[in-house]
């Protein structure tokens, strides 16, 4: 998947597709399209197979906090909640809609409450904490394994620049835009695997 969105012949779809179109369906990854908040009724669907199956397979499915205001995914989610399907929802809130704060698009900006309200097991995780939310991820694959699926998760981000290549993002405060690129999730992975591995450090060889 990396491969691809950097657009080597070895990623999933030899680099035709990009990040707007990844798939492989052998590996179990249904793909993303370009209609906002499109992926989880799909995603649901894909659970509801694994249970018609007999499968214990989990479903995971990504969406943003702008696009779950979107009727699909409240209509998915309720879905998944009185099927019990194996299935996580992943709200990846990065507290944008394009140029619209997440302060503007919903009263209450704890996304992750909107599945307590229904009835679903629901966490807020820091998404820029890659071991908080590989463990997390773990936790919800085995409560759905048990029969007590589905499971929201909201991992709380930030954007590091505007929403496209024309938006130089200048509502961003500068302050909070600072605080979340020192808490960036590749540079925390990096750093964390070095010292779980033992490793040396750059410019410490």
């Amino acid at each position: 998947m990396v491969a691809e969105l950097l657009q080597k012949n070895t990623g999933y779809c030899r680099s035709y597709r990009g990040s707007m179109h990844n798939a492989d369906i052998k590996s179990g990854n249904l793909g993303a399209n370009g209609i906002v908040g499109a992926g989880t009724p799909p995603g649901v669907g894909a659970a509801l197979a694994s249970q018609i199956r007999g499968s214990d397979a989990v479903t995971v499915t990504f969406t943003t906090g702008g696009a779950s205001n979107n009727g699909t995914f409240l209509e998915s989610l309720n879905i998944a909640a009185i099927w019990n399907l194996n299935c996580i929802l992943v709200i990846e809130n990065n507290q944008y809609a394009v140029f619209t704060t997440i302060e503007h698009s919903t009263r209450d900006v704890e996304l992750y409450k909107r599945g307590l309200a229904i009835g679903v097991e629901s966490h807020q995780v820091d998404g820029n904490d890659p071991l908080a939310v590989d463990d997390l991820t773990l936790a919800a694959t085995e409560t759905c394994r048990a029969g007590r699926g589905p499971v929201l998760i909201e991992a709380k981000t930030y954007r590091h620049m505007g929403h496209h290549v024309n938006d130089p993002g200048k509502y961003m405060p500068d302050e909070r835009l600072a605080y979340y690129k020192a808490r960036d999730p590749v540079d925390r992975a990096r750093a964390t695997l070095l010292d779980m591995g033992g490793g040396v450090r750059a410019g410490q060889r």
